[in-house]
């Protein structure tokens, strides 16, 4: 095997790797010997097929499966002889194939920058002190209460009001056929401006119960849901029942209902230190913020180019899914974020700087997260996911989820270590959580 290596500039190395055919055959004769004991052809015992027979039915797989193998195995051992570190894996590029006489090629990669963070500790943040209000104990405990609100029938009025819970039966036809992505069974629709798009709340406000109400739409050629886009739309709503959301009243048996509160005061108190909490931790992470922006103007750093293209890579991949999440069609999504990529661009390089510094001071200051740190920040996951939590649990069971989820908990552990060792700063008057 020979080696070159290149250095295309301070980080970024290219090895030419080239085998030999003495090479070449030793590999593809043992890739043969290995599938002839596992093959059996009709009138050969096990073992006994000749190798111009398993040429002819495997040949181009056998090749195609030496030739990987050879690429990685030879990568490998040149990067250890020649003690390189890539940053993230190697691009191959096959220069000669002449299969299986050479094999010629090349693998570019970045290495990772060496780097010592400055200046970091005694940095000027500031970490405001938090209060929780009456106010805002008291707009928590309504939510709560919305959230166990039940539905009960109305008796008294057959006509769909602002606010109510209807169930009904929604059709929906463009150019005499149904449309099929609109569900044609009963739905429970709350009929809001804030639950329902604007076409269905115009539809289902005003519409008597049992009479087919109907309206007609047209949409235009840009409109989200590419199903009605550019089409005129005869709707018809048939609400079948009429309910509204009764509140449980705000008592001690509301409280006791909860299963962990002896009374109103225990569920009060509870919420203030919730809300506190929760007030407290984004005034840290408004600090670790602060420190991450000090730490980036202190330690100016060059991105390794790989880095960078795999996570503008990943952003324009997490913003294809939002869009056609949102009802934008595959081509429009692709367009938009071609536009966006400048923005991206920009927003993956200064992700990659920051990962790059954060991690090189967590490695200076030997800051790792063990395995309770992490079990503890998973079961919190868990518990916070609601009817999610079986998905989320089963999501962080993976090992690899656990890893990439350490390496966030070692950055966010990382940046409040320089918070707690921030410049003293004269007391400040107490600022009210939002």
């Amino acid at each position: 095997m020979q080696v070159n290596v290149e250095s295309a500039s301070e980080l970024r190395r290219k090895l030419t790797i080239e085998l030999s055919a003495e090479e070449i055959e030793q590999e593809l004769d043992q890739a043969y010997r290995e599938l002839g004991r596992q093959i059996r052809l009709k009138g050969f015992r096990p073992g006994r097929a000749p190798r111009r027979l398993l040429e002819r039915f495997f040949g181009d797989q056998i090749r195609g499966e030496v030739i990987q193998k050879l690429i990685r195995e030879s990568t490998e051992k040149a990067l250890a002889d020649h003690s390189l570190e890539p940053v993230a894996e190697p691009e191959i590029v096959t220069e000669d194939a002449d299969f299986p006489r050479t094999l010629r090629f090349s693998a570019i990669f970045d290495l990772k920058p060496q780097i010592v963070v400055k200046d970091y500790e005694g940095l000027p943040i500031e970490v405001p002190e938090v209060q929780v209000t009456d106010d805002e104990v008291s707009a928590a405990l309504e939510r709560l209460r919305e959230r166990h609100a039940v539905l009960k029938k109305v008796e008294n009025r057959t006509q769909v009001e602002e606010g109510d819970v209807v169930m009904a039966q929604l059709e929906a036809r463009a150019d005499g056929a149904a449309i099929a992505q609109v569900p044609s069974q009963p739905q429970l629709l709350e009929v809001s401006e804030r639950a329902l798009r604007q076409d269905l709340y115009e539809l289902l406000k005003g519409a008597s119960l049992g009479e087919p109400k109907r309206m007609v739409k047209t949409y235009p050629e840009d409109y989200p849901d590419e199903h009605l886009r550019g089409k005129t739309v005869e709707w018809i709503a048939t609400v079948k029942d009429i309910l509204q959301r009764k509140l449980p009243e705000l008592d001690d048996e509301f409280a006791k209902d909860l299963g962990t509160f002896e009374n109103l005061h225990e569920l009060r108190e509870h919420t203030r230190q919730t809300l506190l909490e929760e007030a407290r931790e984004r005034a840290r992470e408004q600090a670790r913020s602060k420190a991450l922006e000090m730490l980036l103007e202190r330690n100016p750093v060059e991105p390794p180019q790989s880095l960078v293209e795999r996570e503008l890579r990943r952003l324009e991949a997490e913003n294809t899914v939002v869009l056609e999440a949102g009802g934008v069609s595959a081509q429009q999504a692709a367009e938009r974020v071609r536009e966006q990529r400048e923005t991206l661009a920009r927003l993956a390089r200064r992700r990659v700087c920051e990962a790059l510094i954060v991690d090189a001071l967590a490695e200076q200051e030997k800051i790792e997260v063990s395995d309770d740190e992490l079990a503890q920040r998973v079961a919190l996951l868990v518990s916070r996911a609601g009817r999610e939590r079986d998905r989320v649990a089963r999501f962080y069971a993976q090992e690899e989820n656990r890893e990439a989820l350490r390496k966030l908990l070692r950055r966010e552990k990382t940046l409040q270590w320089v918070v707690d060792r921030r410049k003293p700063a004269a007391p400040s008057p107490n600022v009210e959580a939002s």
